[in-house]
């Protein structure tokens, strides 16, 4: 068999399995490990999937990770979870609203009369709530990763250690059963995990095109998750497994 024709076979098996393993794939296509794993290389550095122990998986269709070039992907499905969110949100609580543009929709449909305290790290999200007449808004300073727009590092690390929040809604890039929650980049994912740590409930939205994808860094497990809402086009079949997790979702 051809490279080529190797390589399209690989992404065909990940495309249907959402995991494919080295030995597997080996065996299968009658070829050394070594070959497979300069397969795998090849793919992963195309962006075409995330190596992992054994294997690989596939990678989260959100990077690049520039903010300006993802608000409007799935747009109508980050509308669903912004108004299923909603729901969750009661007076007097301490809300962390992560960063990421399905967050953002989440802050312009609050309702104009909850009376909340909100910290964010996102720069969009607090210019947004600074409309909203009755939320008590901070953002979080620290250093500015500006393709995200938001902030991050020790500073952020701080702050966040003196709240105690009674809701986190997550922002995250990928959804794996076997891996978790994921993240691209590294400083993000401190940030994420200290505010999982500090908040009575976290939920996490998360629309069809992360699901059984991964990045690099893990932002927590499913057993530190609460919830996960998701849009209707992820059907029953796909959410098995991770119901099969324990996880409640909606």
């Amino acid at each position: 068999m051809l490279r080529e024709e190797r390589l399209q076979v690989i992404l065909k098996m990940l495309d249907l399995n959402q995991r494919v393993s080295s030995v597997e794939l080996a065996e299968m296509l009658n070829v050394s490990d070594d070959t497979i794993r300069r397969d795998l290389n090849e793919l992963a550095e195309n962006g075409l999937l995330k190596k992992v122990h054994g294997g690989a998986i596939p990678k989260s269709p959100t990077s690049p990770y520039k903010l300006t070039e993802r608000v409007n992907i799935a747009h109508e499905e980050k509308l669903e979870l912004a108004r299923k969110v909603q729901d969750y949100f009661k007076d007097g609580q301490v809300i962390l609203l992560d960063n990421g543009s399905t967050n953002m929709e989440v802050a312009r449909l609050m309702r104009p009369d909850l009376k909340a305290t909100v910290f964010t790290t996102s720069i969009p999200i607090a210019q947004i709530l600074c409309e909203h007449p009755n939320i008590n808004l901070f953002i979080l300073g620290g250093r500015v990763f500006k393709d995200a727009q938001n902030t991050f590092g020790t500073e952020v690390i701080e702050l966040l250690s003196k709240i105690r929040a009674d809701i986190c809604i997550l922002g995250i890039c990928g959804v794996h059963q076997g891996i978790g929650m994921t993240i691209p980049d590294w400083g993000e994912a401190v940030v994420k995990r200290k505010m999982v740590a500090i908040s009575k409930q976290v939920i996490a939205l998360v629309t069809s095109d992360k699901l059984n994808t991964a990045e690099s860094y893990i932002v927590c497990s499913f057993d530190e998750l609460d919830m996960m809402l998701v849009d209707d086009t992820i059907d029953a079949e796909q959410l098995a497994r991770y119901k099969e997790l324990g996880l409640t979702i909606v």
